[in-house]
């Protein structure tokens, strides 16, 4: 069993990992930490370097992610992919061998998610497999000068 966890090296796209971990214990499976990146050759012969920066860059984050964040897990893979995001997730997962892929969602609404459109939108409606969409915790707004914060460590709930 494998479970798929799909990062773009945000802290939103993390917050599925807990949980990822967690059913990864339990079902004693192991993760893919996937990362899609936008990389285009050029039409013209040119240098390679260029384009091996994203990539390069993509895997010392997964192997970051790895050793810090999932130290004692032995059966952890890291993979970078290319191409669209939903169809490199899906396609990852089904190369893997991927039971469940555990994603967040950026929670965008309105003309923001028609603007850029829902990887975890298309990944829900098109993944063979199950898929489990963590919301990751909004971050709190910023307090206006001169107002006071709770000093009590609660946190307010919207």
């Amino acid at each position: 069993m494998k479970i798929l966890v799909p990062l773009d090296g945000s802290s939103t796209a993390e917050a599925a990992l807990p949980l990822a971990v967690q059913l990864a214990r339990a079902e004693n499976a192991g993760l893919v930490l996937l990362m899609v990146t936008d990389v285009h050759r050029a039409p013209d012969p040119a240098p390679c370097e260029p384009e091996l920066v994203p990539i390069h860059d993509a895997q010392i984050y997964l192997d970051t992610i790895r050793r810090h964040l999932v130290p004692d897990l032995e059966d952890v893979m890291t993979t970078v992919w290319h191409g669209a995001p939903a169809a490199a997730i899906i396609r990852g997962a089904t190369e893997y061998g991927a039971d469940r892929i555990v994603m967040t969602t950026h929670a965008r609404t309105g003309n923001q998610r028609d603007m850029f459109g829902s990887v975890a939108d298309a990944v829900l409606r098109t993944a063979p497999m199950a898929v489990i969409v963590v919301r990751a915790a909004r971050e709190p707004a910023p307090t206006p000068a001169g107002s006071a914060r709770p000093s009590t460590g609660a946190s307010m709930v919207n």
